[in-house]
C-alpha cells in the first residue's frame, strides 16, 4: 500500500519536478535537501519504508514542496500531486551487501549465484523498472530537456577497475555495470523524445553517518581507512560527504545536453566514457 508523507497535492504544480528514488539516508538524501532548498521547485522523495526513513523525515518534515512516496503504486500518486508530469528521475538505489567481497570469498558457487542474483535485481532490474514506472510523467513533462540520472560507480567502468587492479567487490561492480548498459540501452530508445539519460559516478562518498538511527562510527573509519589505503595504492580516490559530491553531482546534471546521453560521467568531471 502506498503512503504519502508531508504536504498535500498541489493542482498545476509549476517549476521544476524531480523524483529521487532510494531517498532515506546518504546521497539521495542529500539530493533532496539540495533540490528542496531551490526556489520554485517540487521533490518526491521515493522510499521503501517511510516510517522507518527516520533522517528523511526529519529533514524535510517543515517542508512544503517534498513529498515522501513509498509502495506499487508511487507513480500514480506522483501523477496525481505533480499534475501528471515529471522533469527529472534520479535513481540512486544500490545493493550494497558484501560490498567488498571477492570471487574467493563465497563458500561456493551457490552461495555466489544467489549473491549475485539478489544484487543483480537491484542494481540493474531496479534501473530498468524505475525508468518505465516514471516514463509516462516524464514524457509529459515540458522541459527543454526532460533528464534521467542513475547514480552509477567507477566500479562498473571496466578501464577504471583495470587501472586500479580492483579484485575484490565483484558482485557489486558487475551488477553495476549491468545498470549502467541498462542505462545506455533506455538512452538509445529515448534520444528521439528530448531525453537525456545518462550515468553518473558520484565519487568516493562516506555515507555512514545516516546509518542507523545516529550514523555509525566504525564503519566511517573503515572507509577513511580504505581511502588511505588507496591513495597509497596510488589510487586518486577523495573521500567526501554526501553534501561534497551532491553538489558537484548536481552541477553536472544541471548543465546536461543531449551529446551526454548514454554514457557515464563522473561527479567531478565531464569525461565521457570512451
Amino acid at each position: 500500500m502506498l503512503t504519502v508523507y508531508s504536504s498535500p497535492p498541489l493542482a498545476n504544480m509549476a517549476g521544476s519536478t524531480y523524483a529521487i528514488i532510494g531517498a532515506s539516508r546518504g546521497i539521495g538524501l542529500e539530493f533532496v535537501r539540495q533540490l528542496a532548498a531551490r526556489p520554485d521547485t517540487t521533490v518526491f522523495a521515493v522510499v521503501r519504508n517511510a516510517s522507518t526513513s527516520t533522517h528523511l523525515n526529519a529533514a524535510v518534515k517543515d517542508l512544503q514542496n517534498v513529498h515522501i512516496l513509498e509502495g506499487d503504486r508511487t507513480a500514480t500518486q506522483m501523477s496525481e500531486l505533480s499534475g501528471g508530469k515529471l522533469d527529472c528521475v534520479i535513481h540512486n538505489g544500490a545493493r550494497l551487501d558484501s560490498l567488498f567481497s571477492g570471487f574467493d570469498d563465497f563458500d561456493d558457487m551457490a552461495a555466489l549465484d544467489a549473491d549475485f542474483t539478489k544484487s543483480f535485481q537491484v542494481n540493474a532490474l531496479g534501473v530498468i523498472h524505475s525508468i518505465s514506472a516514471f516514463l509516462p510523467l516524464l514524457r509529459a513533462s515540458t522541459a527543454s530537456l526532460k533528464k534521467i540520472v542513475v547514480i552509477s560507480t567507477g566500479g562498473a567502468d571496466y578501464k577504471r577497475v583495470l587501472e586500479w587492479n580492483n579484485l575484490d567487490m565483484v558482485g557489486y561492480c558487475v551488477t553495476k555495470a549491468a545498470g549502467l548498459m541498462a542505462t545506455t540501452k533506455w538512452a538509445l530508445k529515448l534520444k528521439d523524445e528530448g531525453f537525456v539519460v545518462t550515468s553518473l559516478n558520484p565519487g568516493m562518498v562516506d555515507t555512514t553517518g545516516t546509518y542507523g538511527e545516529s550514523g555509525d562510527p566504525e564503519a566511517h573509519a573503515t572507509w577513511v581507512a580504505l581511502a588511505d589505503e588507496w591513495k597509497r595504492a596510488g589510487i586518486p580516490v577523495v573521500l567526501q560527504t554526501p553534501e561534497q559530491s551532491v553538489t558537484l553531482q548536481l552541477k553536472v546534471i544541471d548543465t546536461l545536453n543531449p551529446s551526454d546521453n548514454g554514457v557515464l560521467l563522473h561527479h567531478d568531471e565531464r569525461a565521457q566514457r570512451a
